[in-house]
């Protein structure tokens, strides 16, 4: 009896450190955002991979061809497939932070880890966060996991004010991009 529990234990110890040697190491593969285009309720195309500039997108004469104030993010992770990684190892955690520059100060608009990534057949897994009244100054966002690390930013600007509601040119609350926020 004695025997047995020394001997199960180390068995357990080594398939359990055999498991994580074969999941090998996760990576951040791509981050993608697409806009949300508020007239016609649909998703842009990606705007890291698009050629249009993205300048005056909350206005309904944007580059986009319609109003889009909220951005939807999508993290792409590499990992081993059809697997599921630990919520409590750190090296199966990711951290995510996203900064937006306005008027020369950098300001924080996301910063949190994230963990538990479901990989599929071709070894993805996906996290996903929406920004919202967020395309008016440059937004950085910046991902770790390991060894890896993944920063893209996305160079968004306003030249004039967001109308109001009837028609008025007047920004609100003093902010350029005609949005104001309170915390």
């Amino acid at each position: 009896m004695h025997i047995l529990l020394p001997t199960a234990a180390l068995s357990i110890a080594l398939t359990g450190a055999a498991l994580a040697q074969q999941s090998g190491p996760i990576t951040i593969a791509e981050i993608r955002a697409q806009a949300y285009l508020e007239r016609s309720g649909r998703w842009s195309d990606d705007l890291a991979t698009t050629k249009t500039e993205l300048r005056n997108l909350p206005l309904p004469t944007s580059t986009l061809g319609e109003p889009a104030e909220a951005v939807l993010v999508t993290l792409v992770f590499q990992g081993p497939k059809n697997t599921q990684s630990s919520r409590a190892l750190a090296r199966d955690m990711a951290t995510l932070s996203v900064k937006q520059t306005k008027g020369g100060e950098s300001r924080p608009l996301v910063y949190r880890a994230l963990g538990s990534f479901h990989f599929n057949d071709a070894g993805q897994a996906y996290k996903a966060f929406m920004l919202d009244e967020a395309t008016c100054a440059p937004v950085e966002i910046e991902v770790k996991i390991g060894r890896s690390r993944k920063a893209q930013t996305f160079a968004f600007a306003c030249d004039e004010a967001k109308p109001k509601a009837g028609g008025a040119n007047e920004a609100k609350g003093g902010e350029a991009g005609g949005r104001s926020r309170s915390r």
